[in-house]
């Protein structure tokens, strides 16, 4: 159990130390928060129209259209401008909570990688980096690049790079740790 203890602390740190070179140091998503000099502008006026928090897109039609309406609608709307909001009625800047859940969640993330590493017969460093950067890569089809097809999420080669570099560090340093951790 302490092998999976230090290397969840390890691992996780990996992990956690990535995303803030990801996301901060490096800031390779920084084409999904782009600055517009209309930001207040446009912020005050959502306000204005007083919606409920949540995730809005635009154009989407009423939920008791048919299915005839609703052809007509999209074909209506097809070729004009489309936006995806969030939207949040404060503006907090609280960091800790998100940063300890995230690291708790990304020991556990390790933790789980070195069970399975230690599950491989005939295990190799190779066969570890490529096992674990294979669920990274896996997370990154199944979840960012899918809502990159739908949703054309712009920064989708930032999360293929966060889908492998980081993973493939902790396949090679899990196969080095694991020892006897089975």
């Amino acid at each position: 159990m302490k092998k999976y203890i230090l290397f969840g602390l390890v691992g996780g740190f990996i992990l956690f130390f990535w995303q803030f070179l990801s996301n901060a140091a490096l800031d390779f998503h920084r084409d999904f928060h782009r600055y517009t000099e209309h930001q207040d502008q446009i912020t005050h006026y959502i306000d204005s129209l007083q919606l409920e928090e949540g995730s809005y897109m635009m154009p989407m039609y009423p939920s008791d259209l048919s299915p005839e309406e609703i052809e007509q609608y999209m074909n209506k709307k097809s070729g004009h401008s489309w936006i995806i909001l969030q939207y949040h009625k404060n503006w907090e800047m609280e960091m800790l909570t998100p940063m300890l859940r995230g690291f708790a969640i990304d020991i556990l993330v390790a933790m789980m990688l070195l069970y399975i590493i230690t599950q491989l017969k005939d295990n190799s460093l190779k066969k570890s980096v490529l096992i674990v950067t294979m669920i990274g890569f896996t997370g990154f089809l199944t979840i960012s690049y899918l809502n990159f097809i739908w949703y054309k999420t712009p920064d989708i080669y930032a999360c293929l790079v966060d889908g492998i570099v980081p993973w493939a560090i902790v396949g090679a340093i899990g196969f080095k740790m694991k020892g006897n951790a089975s």
